[in-house]
């Protein structure tokens, strides 16, 4: 399990500024999914929370954040074999104390069963296509069940996307049961441990994938990047695009991208990366794998922070030597192809206005001659 689930230091993050959030402490983790599933006795990420009711709280994350995306292709990319996926994660005690310490809402008419959005935690982010998927896996019951009875008969097994649906209806029932709980608390009593889920922990999460392109080079490709509407404005966003950054985190590569929305472009240029069109050209290969987005890159320097820190670290790399002596040469064959190709262009030009000259000259010697007497 040890290189499906890397655990990073705890993080403190600063309060909003307008006062409606102090600061607050996450865990950074990073998780393959795909294998973390396929282990069957697989520790739990937080303890007493089942590890797919964090894959559904991510996907929900997602889905309610991304609307146009669609939950299946949310379940896809995460639950993918090349994809790692970034998640911060809260203390349940610390996420406890502040639904303690808070002042409680008036008591809801709606009975408990009454539909909610999958990641609730108090808080109606989305009433978007992630509930349409659980409210879609409870009128299919039956047909689900008739399916695993087939599957049992030798037919083909079940997708993961069927097999996460399954436990849809499940998570959400759960779901709801804990909000009751943190709503509706009988008096005299502490609110209890189980009122605190996967959704109530979960502040942000980024996937991203690993990749070689036809040229040679290695990517870092970010997929998908979401945090809580609660945790905005607190630097979170900005924190995971710097764990992106650190290759000693997500692995060694040539350039890191990113397909933005318009709404999103600013953002990504303040974490430095460049919408530059002429710069991203080379990266075309997957320009269009997301729609309606901007191609966005960051690439990193020569030297790794863990290179840096090595005591016999030194400026004067081969490596980095050999990298500007071919940048120099190629910039010089650049710049010979652009004077050979303006000296051409400026003959032409020249050539073009003798022709002309030419030409009107022999115009105006024929008129002379057709105007004059007999």
């Amino acid at each position: 399990m040890d290189g499906c689930v890397v655990r990073l230091h705890t993080v403190k993050f600063k309060p909003k500024i307008d006062g409606s959030r102090g600061d607050f402490t996450a865990q950074p983790i990073k998780v393959h999914f795909y294998e973390l599933l396929g282990i069957s006795d697989a520790t739990e990420l937080v303890p007493q929370v089942d590890n797919k009711d964090i894959l559904s709280s991510v996907v929900a994350l997602f889905d309610v954040s991304l609307p146009d995306v669609g939950p299946r292709d949310v379940h896809d990319t995460v639950h993918s074999h090349g994809t790692h996926t970034i998640i911060l994660l809260r203390q349940q005690s610390d996420v406890l104390e502040e639904y303690r310490s808070r002042t409680l809402p008036c008591p809801r008419r709606e009975p408990v069963s009454s539909p909610v959005p999958a990641v609730v935690n108090g808080d109606r982010e989305s009433e978007g296509r992630y509930l349409q998927v659980f409210s879609e896996s409870e009128d299919s019951s039956d047909d689900s069940a008739d399916e695993h009875e087939e599957g049992e008969e030798g037919t083909e097994p079940r997708s993961a996307w069927e097999t996460f649906c399954t436990g849809l209806e499940e998570f959400l029932a759960r779901a709801r049961e804990r909000r009751a709980q943190r709503e509706a608390p009988v008096e005299d009593q502490q609110l209890p441990l189980t009122a605190v889920g996967a959704e109530s922990l979960i502040v942000g999460a980024a996937a991203y994938e690993l990749k070689t392109l036809s040229t040679g080079e290695k990517v870092l490709q970010l997929s998908l990047m979401a945090t809580r509407k609660r945790y905005r404005n607190c630097g979170v966003g900005r924190y995971i695009i710097e764990l992106l950054k650190t290759q000693s985190v997500c692995g060694a590569y040539d350039a890191f991208l990113a397909h933005a929305d318009t709404d999103a472009v600013d953002f990504f240029s303040r974490c430095g990366l460049t919408d530059d069109a002429l710069l991203n050209d080379k990266f075309r290969e997957v320009r269009d794998e997301w729609t309606n987005t901007t191609l966005m890159s960051y690439l990193p320097p020569f030297t790794t922070e863990s290179e840096s820190c090595n005591p016999g670290f030194s400026l004067m790399l081969p490596e980095l030597k050999l990298e500007v002596e071919m940048a120099r040469t190629k910039a010089l064959a650049a710049y010979q192809q652009q004077a050979v190709c303006v000296t051409r262009l400026v003959r032409e030009v020249k050539t073009l206005r003798e022709q002309v000259r030419l030409i009107n000259h022999t115009s105006f010697e024929d008129i002379l001659w057709n105007i004059q007497p007999g």
